[in-house]
């Protein structure tokens, strides 16, 4: 299952990088659970989604912000778990100011090889308050 998950991950930030959403999350399980935690009235890529809501992250975050940086330091894979540890930057357009975060993202590859779980983990305090005017 390593190699497997692996292989997924690859193809996810393969797929992210490419602006490929749709490829995205064809990546997904129909019954996946995606969550940023955070005040989505504040931040409104954050909270919970369902497959269907996955667009509507990248589309909040194109529309509101400018990516700077988005750079995977270190991917563990442990059988279907995998974390993502790296560190993101973007200017929200509202406000100017810089979210410079370092995360973590929570994978998990079910057996079918679809990601069943993407949480991720981040400056949440420091991303509301660059949100904020």
């Amino acid at each position: 299952m390593s190699d497997q998950t692996r292989d997924v991950v690859n193809e996810l930030l393969k797929r992210m990088g490419e602006g490929d959403i749709p490829a995205v999350v064809a990546l997904f399980a129909a019954d996946a659970h995606w969550e940023i935690p955070g005040d989505p009235e504040i931040v409104p890529w954050a909270g919970r989604r369902t497959v269907a809501g996955i667009p509507d992250f990248f589309q909040a975050m194109n529309r509101l912000t400018v990516r700077e940086l988005f750079d995977v330091e270190r991917v563990i894979i442990d059988g279907p778990n995998a974390v993502l540890i790296g560190r993101a930057r973007v200017a929200v357009r509202s406000t100017g100011k810089v979210i410079d975060t370092p995360f973590a993202v929570d994978v998990v590859v079910n057996a079918e090889g679809r990601i069943s779980r993407f949480y991720m983990f981040e400056d949440s305090w420091g991303v509301a308050l660059a949100m904020r005017p």
